[in-house]
């Protein structure tokens, strides 16, 4: 397991290389991927976000512990919608594809809207790793950050 994940991780770190080193570009199969992603998370279907990752795939939240699993995943954004969470846009800026694996990297922006509260938003970046599941790309691994410094503790 430890060899199939540093082959992936070789894998990733070298096509992001390769891509640097012939500027960045993005696949227009991944970029369409990731409008559909907004879109589902945008109309409020945690449901529909969820499918577009493996079955065994891990979310990374920021100052959360990893989330496995799809329907955990999906637990996990439909408590982002109920608290507000919508309008997401994300926007690729290098993705490659190499055999059965693929990486996208962007940024994100953000609307929250709370029950109670000040409306919000936040600007951040992602990096995701696909892999081909028959002839769908799911997202496998997924990190993400705001751009904004961290809320003041009291």
């Amino acid at each position: 397991m430890t060899r199939r994940i540093a082959a992936i991780a070789a894998s990733v770190l070298l096509s992001a290389a390769v891509v640097i080193g012939q500027g960045a570009k993005t696949d227009p199969v991944l970029s369409k991927l990731a409008a559909d992603f907004s879109a589902a998370f945008s109309a409020g279907s945690a449901a529909k976000v969820a499918m577009h990752y493996t079955t065994d795939a891990t979310l990374m939240p920021p100052n959360e512990a990893a989330v496995s699993g799809r329907s955990n995943i999906q637990a996990w954004f439909q408590k982002q919608i109920d608290g507000g969470a919508g309008n997401l846009k994300l926007q690729p800026k290098e993705s490659r594809i190499a055999g059965d694996l693929a990486f996208e990297a962007g940024t994100y922006t953000i609307s929250i809207k709370p029950k109670s509260g000040p409306p919000v938003s936040d600007t951040g970046k992602y990096v995701v790793v696909m892999k081909k599941e028959g002839a769908d790309w799911k997202i496998s691994h997924d990190v993400f950050n705001s751009d904004l410094p961290p809320a003041a503790t009291k």
